[in-house]
């Protein structure tokens, strides 16, 4: 199979502060058969090269595995607001059993996942080996895309989790978030304002983002 250059983004997420009011951070997953492309797209990505002028040394890399299930594909936005979890286990050395709590709440933590309906996406995390069939790309931890009405609804469902339960996570990140079309396929024009998404796609497209069928032929199914 040849790799492709992973230009095209599968999903771009801005973390919001807690009053919804600015954007702290960004989550950005990338499509691609080799590690090495990713981190040439990461190194021309224009918020990377602002800050750290292409240094994606300090920026934390995994390989996600998205579970597919139709269960756990609920709608953005749908009873409360989008919010993500960014869970890691904590390291071998700490002496924690990882590998053996997973395998026991397996089975518990998508049935948790599927029954409470408001899973947007979610996966495991993986080391970012150069190929994603290493035996070496072990689990580090998990994402979670879900809504949620409020902070607090957010954070209790988060140690709800069987797994924040028996003790796997080091750390648990929660914030809510916007989500980008970075494809610019997916912008509708406002006639009400009498605007013109063609000025947009010609700049994604500058930009270096698929705006085209052929470019995504993974969404065009």
């Amino acid at each position: 199979q040849t790799p492709y250059r992973p230009s095209p983004l599968s999903l771009l997420f801005k973390s919001l502060s807690s009053d919804l009011e600015r954007v702290i951070g960004q989550v950005m997953c990338l499509e691609s058969t080799e590690l090495n492309y990713v981190k040439e797209f990461l190194q021309a990505e224009p918020l990377v090269q602002f800050f750290t002028g292409g240094d994606i040394t300090q920026i934390p890399l995994y390989r996600w595995r998205h579970l597919r299930d139709y269960t756990l594909r609920q709608d953005d936005g749908r009873d409360g607001t989008p919010c993500m979890m960014l869970a890691l286990d904590w390291e071998a050395e700490e002496g924690i059993d990882t590998y053996g709590i997973r395998a026991r709440t397996n089975e518990t933590y998508v049935e948790f996942l599927i029954r409470s309906e408001r899973v947007i996406a979610t996966g495991p995390l993986h080391l970012s080996t150069e190929v994603k069939d290493d035996p070496s790309s072990l689990p580090v931890g998990d994402l979670i895309l879900f809504n949620a009405p409020d902070r607090e609804d957010a954070i209790k469902f988060a140690e709800g989790s069987p797994r924040a339960k028996e003790g796997l996570y080091k750390s648990m990140q929660i914030s809510f978030y916007n989500n980008l079309d970075t494809t610019g396929k997916f912008v509708a024009e406002d006639r009400m304002l009498g605007s013109d998404i063609n000025d947009l796609k010609e700049a994604m497209g500058i930009w270096g983002y698929p705006v085209d069928d052929d470019q995504t032929p993974w969404l065009n199914w």
